[in-house]
C-alpha cells in the first residue's frame, strides 16, 4: 500500500470515529431521514424577485458589500423547497464586485469537498451575483462556544478538515484570505466546510494596500500590507483558529497539549518562511486525532491507560 493510500485509509478512519464523538444521536434521523429537513419553507411568496434563473427569498446575511439569500430555480413554482443560497452585490462599487468575481474565479479552479462550490453567477448584470449550496448546520465560532465544550479530537478534526480544504486552495494557486471560525460551516454529521472566497487571491500576486480580513485572525505581513499573497498567511489564521479551540475544549492534560501547541507555536511564527505547508499541517492534525481518538473511544479510559503503562 502507498503512504498516500495508507492516509487516506487512516483520514476516512479518524472521519468516522470523530462523527461517533461529535453527532448529537438524537439528531442522527434529522440527517438521514429525507423527509425531515430544515429546506422546505412555506412563508415566502410566489412573486419573490428572479434573478438570473433564480427566484430570491429570505434574506439570511447583509454585509457592507453583499447579501445573502435564500434561492430556489425559478421554474420551481409554488416549491416550498429552498436549497440554494445566493450571494448578491449590495451594490455596483468596485469592491462589492471584486468580491463576486473572486469568489468565482477562486471557486472555478478548486473543487473540494471541505470547500464550498459556486453553482452559477453572472457579474455582467446590473445585480452581479453567484449561487451556492444551502449548507445545514452552523458556523464553527457556534461550536468554539457551544456547551458542553467539545472534545479536543473533535477539535482537531474540524480544524483539520479547514486544513484540506486551504491545502487543496494552495496547490490550485489560491489563498483564501479571510481564515476564521465564522467562515467554515460544520454540518450536523461534523462536516467542515470552508466558505466566502470573497477575499481570495492568486498566490503571489500584489494585494491591495488596504487590508481585508480579519484584523484577529491575520497574520502580521498581511496587516502591514506590504507582501504579495502567500499561502503562509492562511496557515497563520488557522493557527489562530485552532489556539482558540485550545483554549475552549474539556480539560485534558499538559501531556496531551504539549504536541498540540508546538503546532501552533510553528503555524502563528512571525516569520512566514518558518510556518509550515498546509499539507503539512493536515499530516500533523491527523496524527494527532489518531493519537487522542484513543481517549475517548474503544474499551475506555482505564484500559488505554494499562495499554500505554504495559
Amino acid at each position: 500500500m502507498t503512504q498516500a493510500g495508507s492516509s487516506c485509509e487512516l483520514s476516512l478512519a479518524a472521519d468516522r470515529a470523530l462523527f461517533s464523538i461529535f453527532a448529537d444521536p438524537s439528531r442522527v434521523s434529522e440527517v438521514t431521514n429525507p423527509q425531515q429537513t430544515n429546506g422546505t419553507d412555506n412563508r415566502f411568496a410566489p412573486n419573490c424577485p428572479i434573478v438570473g434563473i433564480w427566484r430570491v427569498g429570505q434574506a439570511i446575511h447583509q454585509s457592507e458589500w453583499a447579501t445573502l439569500s435564500l434561492a430556489q430555480p425559478a421554474d420551481a413554482i409554488d416549491s416550498p423547497r429552498w436549497d440554494y443560497v445566493i450571494k448578491t452585490a449590495t451594490n455596483t462599487e468596485a469592491e462589492s464586485v471584486r468580491q463576486i468575481d473572486g469568489f468565482v474565479a477562486a471557486a472555478a479552479n478548486v473543487m473540494h469537498p471541505n470547500l464550498v462550490a459556486v453553482l452559477d453567477s453572472s457579474s455582467n448584470s446590473q445585480m452581479p451575483y453567484l449561487v451556492m449550496p444551502k449548507l445545514e448546520g452552523e458556523s464553527m465560532d457556534r461550536h468554539l462556544t457551544a456547551s458542553p465544550a467539545k472534545k479536543l479530537p473533535v477539535a482537531l478534526w474540524l480544524v483539520r478538515q479547514t486544513a484540506q480544504a486551504l491545502d487543496s486552495m494552495h496547490e490550485s494557486g489560491w489563498i483564501h484570505g479571510d481564515v476564521k471560525p465564522e467562515n467554515v460551516m460544520v454540518g450536523p454529521r461534523g462536516h467542515a466546510t470552508l466558505v466566502d472566497l470573497g477575499f481570495a487571491t492568486r498566490i503571489h500576486s500584489v494585494r491591495n494596500r488596504l487590508f481585508r480580513g480579519t484584523p484577529d485572525y491575520a497574520s502580521p505581513e498581511s496587516m502591514s500590507g506590504q507582501h504579495a499573497a502567500l499561502p503562509a498567511m492562511d496557515v497563520f489564521s488557522l493557527g489562530r483558529m485552532l489556539w482558540q479551540w485550545m483554549a475552549r475544549i474539556e480539560p485534558v492534560s499538559q501531556v496531551v497539549l504539549e504536541p498540540v501547541a508546538d503546532l501552533v507555536e510553528t503555524m502563528i511564527a512571525e516569520n512566514p518562511a518558518d510556518r509550515p505547508a498546509a499539507s503539512t499541517v493536515v499530516k500533523q492534525l491527523l496524527r494527532l486525532e489518531i493519537e487522542t481518538l484513543g481517549r475517548h473511544i474503544g474499551p475506555g479510559e482505564v484500559q488505554h491507560q494499562q495499554r500505554r503503562a504495559a
